[in-house]
């Protein structure tokens, strides 16, 4: 959440193929049966145990409502088996839609970094591009840097804005006792970058290139969910500092450009990003 091939990027949205040579496919979800399916493998993502967790995370219910009502539910497969899924609705602005907001993701753990997020990512941006929209947007948890690294690097998605406590408490399993910071991310689909990102032709320092002189570095732990379990305290002050460092730079107009291999955000001065991009 993996190859951006032209072939692929042809295909319709109903039902689209993974990553060359796999077995992968993607296709909107309709029926009890599959929209069950993708509420019992969003839970299993977010370790969400009890009642309350589920409901947290997304309730089959409202899945089915969202299906109904023509927003976006999509489902990958191998075979029979549902192995990722990803849920979106309709924004409007000016009383019209248009973008889709990408509301949660979830891929089976076994499956992740072989390509079936980017997959879904690809269906999505079909799908939307098919009703008329060029523009989806998400948020993301700022600590989880393979997340950051995918959004920026792999589909190069534009941060729009640090909100902390986003979301308030959530007791959903994954983000429990967690502060729910988020980074507001816009996909404009039709710009050069996304198209050059979703090829695999980097366009330079927006992804990972060398850093420039000027910029700033906000980095983020290896991995936030381990450091959670086994040292609580050591994660929340983390969430403090990183909170601390995008605000002070987005209040100096710094903005986010792309991320290092080394789990470093790259910020640039808001007048050095256009002539950049």
């Amino acid at each position: 959440m993996k190859s951006g091939d032209a072939v692929a990027e042809r295909q319709t949205a109903g039902v689209e193929p993974g990553p060359p040579g796999s077995a992968l496919e993607v296709s909107t979800l309709r029926t009890g049966e599959q929209l069950e399916a993708a509420a019992r493998l969003l839970w299993a993502v977010w370790e969400a145990r009890t009642a309350a967790e589920r409901t947290q995370v997304i309730s089959t219910s409202m899945l089915r409502t969202l299906a109904h009502t023509g927003n976006y539910v999509a489902g990958a497969f191998l075979g029979e088996q549902m192995i990722g899924c990803t849920v979106g609705f309709l924004e409007t602005g000016s009383g019209q839609v248009n973008s889709l907001h990408s509301h949660i993701t979830g891929v089976h753990q076994p499956e992740r970094n072989r390509g079936t997020g980017f997959a879904l990512k690809r269906h999505q941006r079909q799908w939307a591009l098919e009703n008329g929209l060029d523009l989806v947007t998400w948020t993301f948890d700022p600590l989880v840097s393979r997340n950051a690294y995918f959004n920026l690097c792999k589909l190069g998605g534009t941060v729009t804005d640090y909100r902390p406590d986003f979301y308030g408490q959530m007791d959903d399993g994954a983000n429990t006792g967690d502060r729910t910071d988020r980074l507001l991310v816009e996909w404009t689909l039709r710009a050069e970058w996304v198209e050059r990102a979703m090829d695999n032709d980097d366009p330079g320092l927006r992804r990972h290139a060398s850093v420039e002189p000027g910029a700033e570095l906000i980095a983020v732990p290896e991995d936030i969910g381990l450091l959670r379990q086994t040292d609580p305290l050591q994660a929340l002050n983390e969430r403090f500092a990183v909170r601390d460092r995008f605000l002070s730079l987005f209040a100096e107009g710094y903005r986010v450009v792309g991320m290092t291999r080394t789990r470093e955000y790259v910020l640039l001065p808001h007048d050095r990003i256009a002539s950049y991009e």
